[in-house]
């Protein structure tokens, strides 16, 4: 029998072309009009409900609530709100740092921490209370089960629990408070070649009074070091770290140690640290000495130092010196000078606050290699030295300068070059910012004295600019005291809350409206910068940086004021 032999017509070959391709667009458009285009919504099973972290929430169709489109994981939950993507139902965490060890664990009671999410590694917002743990995955080695993130926690916390996460390789600095001695932090300076934040402690013990300590932190390694001082290491006990130069001690009895009350760090010209010192590093002190450090091996010297009869005879005769008024035992003594005020000129040159009963209030110039000391500003109400009897009268300083009259002493000095109004001297009195003329001593007012934010600091003061707009960071002395004061203007902002009251603030929060409840994450919590001074990124200025009462920095995101302890 013989094959059938079949041929296809081109006209079959197309119809069978025809045919498939008709069927891939049904296939596309069934595939389009699919359920997963259709309005979603979120459900919650559990007792929970949509405050739940744990992955027991998740998003379904409209039309068939029941079955999930996408499970919730630990550190987000469902939600769905006009303001978020239209309303569409997400799954979403409030932080949206992938790589930090805690990105599972966000913030799940307030709708407002997933509208406005938070870059830094945890989000202590939802923390502040120590009840965070309520929405952590309870089988994550990271967690701590009393109390959720440690970098959230009180001081006292922090200090007495094992981290599960390291912050930084180094020394503790909380190993001063650890003494029960007293402890203060004052400040700080940064090096932007290596990026870090060079701090000083002053504290005591049974040992050692008022004597100091100067650390840095690496802000993109979390390491620290200690620079140049003493270290109280837990197992070998005190460590000295750098050399050279010693302070006086106190008291006369009292050993020689380094660097005896520290206060305020600058910048010199040459890449080294200058630090005003001497005394008890607190009020007026006829014992002031600026001592130079370098900030690599912490090696010390003496650059100037004020005559102290008592402690340093022979002073003048290797330093300039501005002399206090004495009728008896003319040039014996220097002036009372302020501590927490000190700044450093283009050309090295030293600025000091002088606070003085018999020869006034003013600002002092010591010249670059120590030899002169120079009046720049002076006024207030000295009346000289009038002992009666013998001893003959010293009239007080001579008035230099016109304008304001500063009732309290000048703490906290900064270096202007101002673009309208020439070289000047920044200093902070009495919550207000005052400027003297290098020219003339001119004194001016910088900051409205009301109607903006009240509190602003002294031990950090910087210059700073940001859109055009020039201003003046002041931090420290005190929890309400860490503001920002724009020059020219004259307003002042807070740098780690809303403003009040302002139109145009230089930062301004994701919020929108003023923020005061819960936001402030680990500095709602007990940790307080007081004295420590911040200092802006200058890579990235929506982060500060901090030093808190126990050693450890904590850095804080200007535009949602979530903070975590950084370096620990």
């Amino acid at each position: 029998m013989k094959k059938l032999k079949i041929t296809k017509s081109p006209h079959c070959i197309s119809n069978t072309i025809l045919v498939m391709f008709l069927a891939l667009m049904v296939n596309n458009v069934a595939a389009d009009a699919a359920p997963k285009s259709e309005p979603t919504r979120c459900v919650y099973p559990g007792s929970l409900g949509g405050t739940t972290l744990y992955n027991n929430s998740f998003v379904a169709l409209k039309s068939d609530p029941t079955t999930p489109i996408e499970q919730c994981e630990f550190g987000s939950s469902c939600r769905q709100d006009a303001r978020l993507d239209n309303g569409k139902a997400q799954c979403i965490r409030s932080t949206t740092n992938v790589e930090s060890p805690y990105y599972n664990y966000g913030c799940g009671p307030y709708m407002e921490h997933v509208l406005f999410q938070t870059n830094l590694e945890v989000d202590c917002r939802c923390r502040v209370t120590g009840t965070g743990h309520k929405y952590l995955n309870p089988n994550d080695e990271n967690t701590d089960p009393e109390e959720g993130i440690v970098n959230c926690a009180n001081p006292n916390k922090q200090m007495k629990t094992r981290w599960p996460v390291k912050y930084g390789k180094g020394p503790k600095f909380d190993a001063w408070t650890k003494q029960k001695g007293n402890t203060r932090w004052t400040g700080g300076i940064f090096r932007p070649e290596t990026r870090e934040f060079f701090s000083v402690i002053r504290w005591t013990n049974p040992n050692y009074q008022s004597t100091g300590t100067i650390v840095a932190w690496n802000i993109d390694t979390k390491d620290r070091r200690v620079v140049s001082g003493l270290y109280p290491d837990k197992r070998r006990g005190m460590k000295e770290f750098g050399s050279g130069y010693l302070s006086d001690g106190i008291k006369k009895n009292h050993a020689k140690q380094p660097l005896t009350g520290p206060s305020i760090m600058k910048w010199g010209s040459d890449g080294m640290i200058y630090l005003l010192a001497g005394g008890t590093g607190e009020s007026s002190s006829k014992r002031a000495e600026i001592i130079k450090i370098d900030p690599d091996t912490g090696a010390r010297s003496l650059v100037w130092k004020a005559k102290n009869k008592k402690f340093s005879p022979n002073a003048d005769e290797e330093y300039g010196q501005c002399y206090r008024p004495d009728g008896k035992y003319p040039k014996q003594n220097s002036v009372d000078v302020m501590a927490l005020a000190f700044a450093i000129g283009p050309k090295d040159e030293f600025y000091l606050s002088m606070h003085d009963v018999r020869a006034g209030e003013g600002i002092l110039r010591i010249s670059a290699d120590a030899k002169t000391c120079t009046p720049i500003s002076v006024w207030g109400n000295a009346k000289g030295h009038n002992p009666g009897g013998k001893q003959k009268k010293a009239p007080a300083y001579t008035k230099i300068g016109e304008g304001k009259f500063i009732q309290f002493p000048v703490k906290g000095m900064l270096y202007h070059d101002d673009p309208e109004n020439g070289p000047m001297i920044l200093g902070i009195s009495k919550g207000d910012m005052y400027s003297f003329a290098l020219e003339d001593g001119f004194r001016s007012l910088e900051t409205f004295e009301n109607g903006t934010y009240s509190g602003i600091g002294y031990t950090r003061m910087v210059y700073m600019e940001k859109d055009g707009r020039g201003f003046v960071m002041a931090t420290g002395n005190n929890a309400g005291a860490h503001a920002i004061v724009e020059l020219g203007v004259g307003t002042r902002e807070p740098i780690k809350s809303d403003v009040k009251d302002m139109d145009d603030p230089i930062f301004k929060s994701a919020y929108g409206v003023r923020r005061s409840v819960n936001m402030n994450g680990s500095l709602g919590n007990g940790n307080s910068i007081n004295m420590g001074g911040m200092m802006i990124d200058p890579k990235n200025p929506d982060i500060v940086y901090g030093v808190l009462t126990h050693g450890a920095l904590v850095q804080l995101e200007l535009s949602t004021f979530n903070s975590m302890v950084w370096s620990y």
